[in-house]
C-alpha cells in the first residue's frame, strides 16, 4: 500500500468519524440552564444578554438585528443585577418571548438564523 493510499484512507475515516459524531450530537451548540425572565423584556420580543468585551455578542446582535424585530439588549456592565436575578451564566444569550412571556428560544452563543426566524414566527413577532 502506497503512502497516498494510506493518506486517502485516513482522510476518509476522519470524514466518517466527523459525520457520525455530528449525527450523534457531539457538536451541539452550547447550552444554558433554564432562566426565569420575569418581567424583563418586551412581550412578544427578543431579549439579548451581552457584555461589552464579547466578540460573539456583536455577531449575535447583528444576527438578531437582521430580523427587524424589537430587541431588548441587556449588558452585563450596565445591568449586572438583571443577569443575577434571571440566572444568566454566559453571553451571548438570546431569548425569544411570545406574548405570554413563554420562551420560544433560549440560545447560548450566536444563534442560527434559521432557528431564530422560526422562534420569532412562533412568538408572533413576524408573519
Amino acid at each position: 500500500m502506497t503512502i497516498a493510499t494510506r493518506v486517502v484512507i485516513v482522510l476518509v475515516a476522519a470524514v466518517i468519524v466527523i459525520v457520525v459524531m455530528r449525527l450523534a450530537g457531539r457538536f451541539q451548540r452550547p447550552s444554558h440552564p433554564p432562566i426565569d425572565l420575569g418581567d424583563v423584556g418586551p412581550r412578544p420580543g427578543v431579549v439579548l444578554f451581552t457584555s461589552t468585551d464579547c466578540t460573539n455578542c456583536k455577531e449575535a446582535l447583528a444576527v438578531v438585528g437582521s430580523l427587524g424585530v424589537e430587541i431588548r439588549e441587556i449588558t452585563w456592565e450596565l445591568e449586572p443585577g438583571v443577569f443575577e436575578s434571571v440566572g444568566v451564566e454566559a453571553v451571548p444569550l438570546v431569548t425569544v418571548l411570545d406574548a405570554g412571556g413563554h420562551i420560544e428560544l433560549l440560545a447560548a452563543g450566536v444563534p442560527r438564523q434559521r432557528a431564530l426566524r422560526r422562534a420569532v414566527r412562533r412568538a408572533g413577532l413576524v408573519e
